[in-house]
């Protein structure tokens, strides 16, 4: 069946082919949809930087980010309220997400500065997993639905072993050429011993395990919750609905991985919804996280 107001297919049942994946039934209404939502996204990001000098206190202040984030998902609740007559469960299920989502940006970096740095490391990841993980567990037991629904199955699309055959060696040389740029060399990687002489490459593999594993957990939240419990309420607009506040969630990256993790976020969310797995979204994210920081190494 297609939905008209969003222009794109419903989720078939059975094996899917990529064809069927990223069918669209309404071109130009998505086309639409997707410049809106990237028009409001990084218009706001826009007054965040230049007006708020929000990279001076991201992820310092949960106030702050608690701030930023309002925005979008009040925005959100404002445009997706007239998809459902459930105003109520779309204000809760918001309010999870927005709470999550501040907490998350915030939290993890509150790490003791006294500790080793892959301790500190360790912190971030330890609580960036459990944020991730605990809260849509904590909504599927109160809404009574099924965790596995969150995009936890491991059934693919057909042939999609040959969309990755093509798009994984894409994604690492487009972290190695990235990875020349100023503004990439100065965030990545995180696990800055190994560059400084004073780490270890057991150290780095360490690492490299605990940042693979946040991947996993950001995107059973944003591509496994947010999208699946979100199209239960709003259907497909539960895509853009978390594309923004996941680009969000990059402004103090690289701006090129700023603007590439809106489009390709409201991507893996169509995937995801069409497959009913997140594994998509694991293989490219995980494989796109280790190269960069790999790519930077040997860059330097």
């Amino acid at each position: 069946m297609t939905r008209p107001a969003e222009g794109i297919v419903e989720p078939a049942q059975g094996e899917l082919g990529w064809r069927e994946v990223f069918a669209v039934a309404n071109p130009a209404r998505v086309a639409g949809v997707v410049l809106a939502v990237a028009a409001a996204t990084f218009g706001w990001a826009t007054v965040l930087l230049v007006v708020f000098d929000a990279r001076s206190w991201w992820g310092q202040s949960l106030a702050g980010m608690a701030a930023a984030f309002g925005v979008v998902f009040l925005a959100v609740y404002a445009l997706a309220a007239r998809a459902t007559t459930e105003q109520a469960r779309l204000a809760a299920f918001l309010a999870t997400g927005w709470a999550a989502v501040s907490l998350v940006s915030w939290l993890p970096r509150q790490g003791p500065d006294a500790w080793p740095h892959l301790a500190q490391l360790a912190w971030w990841a330890g609580w960036v997993i459990a944020i991730y993980v605990s809260v849509p567990i904590a909504y599927a037991r109160i809404t009574a639905q099924p965790i596995r629904s969150y995009g936890l199955r491991l059934g693919l699309f057909r042939g999609e072993a040959r969309i990755f055959a093509i798009l994984l060696p894409a994604i690492v040389i487009g972290a190695y050429v990235s990875a020349g740029q100023p503004r990439f060399q100065q965030t990545y990687p995180f696990y800055r011993e190994l560059a400084d002489g004073t780490g270890t490459v057991a150290g780095l593999l360490t690492w490299w395990l605990m940042y693979a594993a946040t991947f996993v957990a950001l995107e059973f939240f944003f591509r496994g919750f947010l999208v699946s419990a979100g199209f239960r309420i709003i259907r497909w607009w539960a895509v853009p609905a978390m594309g923004a506040p996941y680009c969000l969630l990059h402004l103090d990256k690289p701006i090129p991985e700023l603007v590439t993790s809106l489009f390709g976020g409201m991507l893996l969310g169509v995937v995801a919804v069409r497959t009913r797995s997140i594994l998509a979204g694991v293989l490219a994210h995980v494989t796109l996280a280790i190269g960069t920081d790999a790519a930077v190494l040997l860059r330097r």
